[in-house]
């Protein structure tokens, strides 16, 4: 097998999965901020829901950090969606406002 080649769909150290696994962190922020606007809901608040420090949920939606499942799942429940939600509204295309 020559370098670079996948097996049974593993990507090889370094490759990026396909989907765009590296925009991730910007649609999971920006589908968090789109759920705490439509909530008409500060950072703050959203942060104090969640029990986060508010200056983490502004990284988070600026996708400056990567949350663990544990703080999403906690995102999730102070929005009131299930986490899978959460996540499936990071593969999905982003709504306008």
């Amino acid at each position: 097998m020559t370098r670079g080649t996948t097996v049974r769909g593993i990507e090889p150290r370094g490759a990026e999965p396909a989907g765009g696994a590296a925009g991730v962190g910007e649609r999971f922020g920006a589908v968090v901020r789109q759920l705490r606007e439509s909530r008409r809901w500060s950072q703050e608040a959203l942060a104090n829901r969640a029990e986060l420090n508010r200056s983490y949920m502004g990284e988070i939606e600026r996708a400056s950090v990567m949350p663990s499942l544990a703080t999403a799942a906690k995102l999730a429940a102070a929005l009131g969606v299930p986490l899978s939600e959460l996540i499936a509204r990071c593969e999905a295309p982003l709504e306008s406002a």
